[in-house]
């Protein structure tokens, strides 16, 4: 068995650390360990004991501490001996590039994200902006030291290459997944279950994205603030949580919608949440490979998706979902008004979406995929 040191920034409930949950349910020739680099709340902390990693925390509390992360991470490496390291998330990247190397062991990158386009620019202060340049530049200087990207989807591997500065043959594809089987064994709860005073014929529109402003939700309480307007049994169910949970529940309850938009903060019931709602929101200004879409398609609910390159990577509209234009609230509440009159194309677009998901998002064989890259990675080292 070989031996794979994940490395991160945190565990907390975010798509980078489910995906690397993913994997580290689903690797069959592999042992592994996990280090978490930033203190934190960790919430996803007993599903990666459930899933056998071995746990090692750093509690860095600056906000940087690469010094603390690489003498921390030096000590688990001399102890555990790992095969392979793999790193996700900046400040771990980071981390993991200053120390690895010197171990003569593979360092294998992750690409989560266009982490540096316009969309992202546009959403932050100017103070902000020159912060972003900093990590870019310290991003590009260091990002030669490790021997291979795994990139969650092809959107965003040229921009990648562009910032860092790295040559395309060191990116290899291999998108996020899901437990297929989670989703087709998910209890369907009943309306009251989820919100106790809706009634049963309520229609129930849910998003399960982090609460924060550049996943859409700005545009989300305005479509939903229209809408509300014209169909009396309409609910938002937010599910998860976010650094804007507080600011957005406050501001549902300024509009007067506090009882109609509902936050259920963070869930592990998720499948269930899905098969039991009407339709699935996603309104996220960038993402790399959003796997709350994946978990959308594989729960077989009708979507009405924002109109990003890594949705329409996967994703046609009027085929498996209804597109709008990202940060428009009222093509959003169009799209919704279309798929809330006509039910029997809501099931058309949602069958179809599964059946793509079903064959293209199979976590176990994207992982089986990833396995064999580590191992040929971990071969050619032994072979030097």
């Amino acid at each position: 068995m070989k031996k794979i040191l994940f490395l991160i920034d945190s565990l907390a409930v975010g798509g980078a650390e489910i995906s690397v949950l993913e994997v580290v349910k689903n690797l069959r020739e592999c042992n592994t360990v996990v280090c978490v680099a930033y203190q934190g709340e960790h919430a996803l902390k007993s599903d990666f004991e459930a899933a056998g990693a071995k746990l090692y925390f750093f509690d860095i509390k600056k906000r940087f501490g690469f010094g603390e992360g690489i003498k921390e991470l030096r000590k688990v490496i001399e102890k555990e001996k790992p095969d392979l390291v793999h790193t996700t998330l900046f400040k771990s990247e980071i981390i993991g590039r200053l120390t690895v190397p010197s171990f003569k062991l593979p360092l294998v990158g992750s690409l989560i994200s266009d982490t540096y386009g316009k969309e992202r620019y546009a959403l932050v202060s100017r103070r902000e902006r020159v912060k972003l340049n900093l990590y870019k530049l310290l991003n590009r200087l260091t990002s030669k030291r490790s021997d291979l990207y795994i990139s969650v989807s092809k959107a965003i591997i040229q921009p990648n290459l562009n910032y860092l500065g790295i040559k395309e043959s060191k990116v290899k594809l291999i998108q996020n997944g899901r437990d297929i089987s989670a989703f087709e064994k998910a209890k369907i709860y009943s309306k009251t279950e989820i919100i106790p005073h809706a009634g049963p014929e309520a229609f129930f529109i849910i998003t399960n994205s982090r609460v924060i402003r550049s996943k859409g939700f700005d545009e989300m309480l305005e479509a939903f603030q229209a809408l509300s307007k014209e169909f009396q049994s309409l609910f938002l169910v937010v599910a998860g949580n976010g650094f804007d949970f507080d600011f957005y529940k406050n501001k549902a309850k300024e509009i007067g919608l506090e009882n109609r938009v509902i936050f259920l903060g963070r869930r592990h019931d998720i499948p269930s949440l899905l098969k039991s709602c009407d339709l699935f929101w996603f309104a996220s200004h960038y993402e790399g490979s959003p796997g709350v879409v994946i978990e959308g398609m594989l729960s077989k609910t009708p979507m009405v998706l924002s109109d990003i390159e890594p949705v329409l990577e996967n994703i046609q509209d009027g085929n498996q979902a209804l597109i709008f234009k990202a940060g428009d609230a009222e093509d959003l509440a169009l799209k919704t008004r279309i798929l809330i009159s006509d039910p029997d194309l809501g099931v058309k677009l949602a069958t179809s979406a599964y059946e793509t998901g079903s064959q293209l998002f199979d976590i176990k064989k994207l992982v089986n995929k990833q396995e064999k890259l580590y191992f040929e990675l971990i071969q050619s080292y032994e072979n030097r």
